[in-house]
């Protein structure tokens, strides 16, 4: 896509403009801590159950599923449904316990069995670690984004990305810091509402124009496509790229798609699962990393905690549950329709080895199709689709920003270093590492430019599956769990995750014998279980264990005085 889009940037900029305008009335809440950590708890549960959904649905599920999807077929939506079923273990084993036990952060929730200061020191860095992390392929969707918008020539395509990754990742810190919780969660409710839209307009008009009202024929269609991927790995771009330009209408990008089983007559179809996790152990490992990786999330945990008890934070994520399952099958319809719909374009991407861009941009590139390529409909159309696809990546950016501030500010600072300072002090504080956090994000994000959003979210779900997971359930579930088992399960669990997250940037294909695989979960999972499990019986210190499962489980009715169901 070339040249500046007018109508579409007028779209998008109201959307930000809108967001900043939350933001800024939001800035009156953000006087204490409460209000600025958590404000206050009194988010209503349905607002919160949006605000949740928005948060979790990022660039990684608006843009990176369905672009991978669009890539590689129907393999990539385990993706998507490793991010679902997460929600299933958050709502029946955590959602509640962490709820009555916590304060402002998980820290807090594990403090109420093991006092001191080593065990809040490990969740400080964890959190932090999995908050940049997480949040770097949100700023990376973003760069691609604008760079698709707004193609500055006099800088070249590598500059502008940088360019729009940076004034990205200032608007965040500039929401986070002026409204705090409260206005990160009124700007995440609307930007649910965006994002959701969005999606439903794609799937409507792609099956409307193309699938004769018939989303099943999507299904049907992509059973006989080859994925643009295979394709050029296997070196027939070029009798796709000499018959259809990148600008192909879409019946004739269409009529591509279909021809290439004509090419590959024995190569996997876009239906065909395992063609891009091809073994057992990464396909075992990717849905473990996704599937407790909620389980550890901080950023998603820490919204338990806006609503005023347990009972509303279940409804929040049993809201959540409903509204992601909807968006997630969307999805897999949105991103086979895009691969089947920009099929010369995708592949002409690949080929010139630019993935991340195919990736992160389909989406984008399907609304503008639909609604008529360099029409004011076309133009109409990309500005929505772009506001969710912004609006995905802001909702999940001022999030994990707000989680990350909160943790250091009132875990580290606040509870570690200067117990006595003021609430003045302490929000000061958490506006001051918001942005040294975005700092460090936006020169990550530069680095990993050419990643599939996704993927890089896969591997922060990867750490928190084990760290925080590992550690939470045993804490909430098991009563001989001791605080020795914390350290050393935090300790294992994170060393090990980092180590193969590192190496699979590296691109080192084993180490120790050991493959390499695409998510650290299947190795820092079982190793932090062990190590926390094998301590903890070897060890005696369980905390104030008795107190904790009162409280965590509600045995002393303190959720039906409080008035459960309000």
């Amino acid at each position: 896509m070339d040249g500046l889009n007018t109508i579409a940037l007028v779209i998008l900029i109201a959307g930000m403009a809108t967001f900043f305008g939350i933001g800024w009335y939001s800035r009156r809440w953000t006087k204490t801590t409460a209000e600025f950590y958590v404000a206050d708890g009194q988010i209503p549960w349905k607002l919160n159950g949006v605000a949740m959904f928005s948060n979790y649905a990022s660039a990684a599920s608006f843009l990176g599923v369905a672009g991978a999807i669009a890539l590689w077929g129907i393999d990539n939506w385990w993706l998507a449904l490793g991010f679902f079923a997460a929600w299933v273990v958050v709502v029946l084993i955590l959602a509640s316990p962490l709820r009555r036990s916590g304060k402002y952060t998980v820290a807090d929730a594990l403090q109420e069995r093991f006092a001191g200061r080593d065990i809040r020191v490990l969740t400080i860095v964890a959190g932090v670690i999995i908050g940049t992390i997480y949040l770097v392929p949100q700023l990376v969707g973003a760069g691609h984004l604008f760079n698709l918008l707004i193609p500055i020539e006099a800088l070249g395509s590598s500059a502008t990305y940088i360019l729009w990754v940076s004034i990205a990742g200032g608007f965040t810190a500039v929401i986070v810091v002026l409204g705090g919780m409260r206005g990160t969660s009124y700007n995440q409710a609307f930007q649910g509402i965006i994002i959701f839209g969005a999606m439903v307009l794609l799937l409507v008009l792609s099956i409307a124009m193309y699938f004769s009202w018939n989303p099943l024929d999507i299904l049907t269609e992509a059973d006989h496509v080859v994925p643009p991927r295979v394709l050029v790995d296997e070196g027939f771009s070029d009798e796709i790229l000499t018959g259809y330009s990148v600008d192909s209408s879409g019946d004739e990008s269409l009529e591509a798609a279909k021809s290439t089983t004509e090419l590959l007559p024995e190569a996997a179809t876009a239906m065909t699962p395992g063609v891009n996790v091809s073994d057992m152990l990464n396909q075992l490992s990717l849905v473990l990393g996704l599937f407790l990786g909620v389980v550890g999330l901080p950023h998603v945990l820490i919204r338990l905690y806006t609503v005023k008890d347990a009972a509303a934070a279940r409804k929040s994520t049993e809201f959540t549950i409903v509204s992601l399952a909807i968006f997630y099958t969307m999805t897999l319809f949105v991103g086979l329709a895009a691969m089947m719909l920009l099929y010369p374009l995708l592949t002409d991407l690949i080929a010139q080895g630019e993935i991340g861009k195919a990736t992160n941009t389909a989406v984008a590139e399907l609304g503008a199709l639909l609604g008529g390529r360099g029409s004011v409909g076309g133009d109409i159309l990309l500005g929505v689709v772009l506001a969710g696809a912004m609006a995905a990546i802001l909702s999940s950016a001022v999030g994990l920003l707000i989680q990350m501030t909160t943790t250091v500010a009132h875990d580290g600072y606040t509870v570690l270093l200067r117990p006595e300072s003021s609430d003045q002090q302490r929000v000061m504080v958490a506006r001051v590492a918001g942005i040294v956090l975005t700092v460090v994000a936006v020169l990550m994000a530069i680095w990993l430019k050419e990643e599939n959003v996704a993927q890089l979210v896969g591997m922060a779900f990867g750490i928190a599956a084990s760290t925080f997971a590992p550690v939470l359930l045993l804490t909430v579930w098991w009563t001989r769990f001791t605080r020795q088992g914390v350290i050393t399960g935090f300790v294992v669990g994170l060393v090990v995750s980092l180590l193969f997250t590192a190496l699979k940037f590296l691109e080192v294909d084993e180490f120790l014998f050991l493959p390499v695989l695409v998510n650290p979960a299947l190795y820092g999972v079982p190793a932090a279980f062990l190590a926390a499990i094998g301590t903890s019986l070897a060890t005696k210190d369980v905390g104030a264990v008795d107190h904790f499962m009162h409280m965590a489980h509600d045995r002393d009715g303190v959720e039906s005085r409080q008035g459960a169901g309000a």
